[in-house]
């Protein structure tokens, strides 16, 4: 067993999109913090970051409630520098907007070159010229690797927080025009669901991570639970069509990030339980974060 620390990160970016603000308190009304606990030798709860609280959105069309974000970002990374050097950290969100600011706690603590593993129905890598909707949350990958408006000055200059030749975007089944031009010109890899699909979840594992350690001195991996099939969780807000990742295909793709021995952060985004009366899809992830939590590198 080893160290775990969870981080709480209740963020959305769109007042239409509150409800993924409130998972953080939805899972841990469901215990998720003694599900991660019981998988630590010692396990440190860093709290729930206190995030803004949007009720109306402002700003230009192609970026909304962009100084909530920076402000945001700006207080998960000091929540973020507070994890211990040799932790695990489990990052329960909230939209997966949280990134930059995880990012950059993270790099003052774990040294080297971070890799990332970014399973997601979409491509997060918009910039204000490509968005069609104006959502931060369709731009944070993006804005991780460098690209898209300046950041705040403690951030900026850890830009870009991440190298593109450091990502792997798995179950992608619905990408924007434009981005999937910025992403197809771009050196990161790519696997959409149809070609996990295609080629088999286990070898398309077996690569993403090789290709990721052979990279990365630490590696995370990033799930918002859209990528998984809408028949599996369906308290999402973009239940994309096309067939997504099953909960099985998802321990695949950590057991060979496991066995790189260079994970270090497992991120759970993008759960609104305002879609999820009855606890179905809030259960089945419990039941996963135990299971994974439970894999190790050997």
């Amino acid at each position: 067993m080893e160290n775990v620390s969870l981080i709480g990160l209740p963020f959305y970016s769109l007042a239409k999109y509150h409800g993924m603000g409130l998972a953080v308190k939805a899972l841990r009304e469901l215990r998720i913090a003694e599900v991660v606990k019981r998988q630590a030798s010692f396990f440190r709860d860093l709290g729930d970051v206190p995030l803004s609280e949007i009720e109306a959105d402002s700003g230009p069309p192609n970026l909304r409630n962009f100084p909530q974000y920076l402000k945001d970002i700006d207080t998960v990374f000091r929540r973020s520098s507070q994890v211990g050097s040799d932790d695990f950290v489990f990052c329960l969100g909230g939209e997966c907007t949280f990134i930059a600011g995880t990012l950059a706690g993270f790099k003052t603590k774990f040294t080297g070159k971070p890799g990332i593993l970014w399973m997601d129905a979409h491509g997060d890598f918009n910039t204000p010229e490509t968005t069609i909707s104006g959502f931060i949350g369709g731009m944070c990958l993006a804005s991780a690797c460098g690209r898209g408006p300046k950041l705040s000055s403690d951030i900026e200059s850890s830009r870009p927080l991440l190298s593109e030749e450091n990502v792997v975007h798995l179950a992608s089944r619905a990408l924007d025009p434009l981005e999937e031009k910025a992403m197809q010109s771009s050196p990161l890899r790519m696997y959409s669901a149809a070609d996990a699909d295609r080629i088999g979840i286990g070898k398309v594992a077996r690569e993403a991570a090789e290709f990721l350690a052979d990279r990365s001195d630490w590696i995370i991996c990033h799930l918002d639970v859209d990528s998984i099939d809408p028949s599996i969780i369906s308290a999402v807000n973009f239940p994309e069509k096309g067939s997504g990742l099953t909960l099985e295909e998802v321990k695949t793709v950590v057991h060979e990030l496991r066995r790189t021995g260079k994970l270090k952060v497992f991120d759970l985004a993008a759960y609104n339980p305002n879609l999820d009366p009855k606890q179905d899809s809030g259960n089945k992830l419990l039941k996963l974060t135990s299971e994974i939590l439970s894999i190790r590198s050997n």
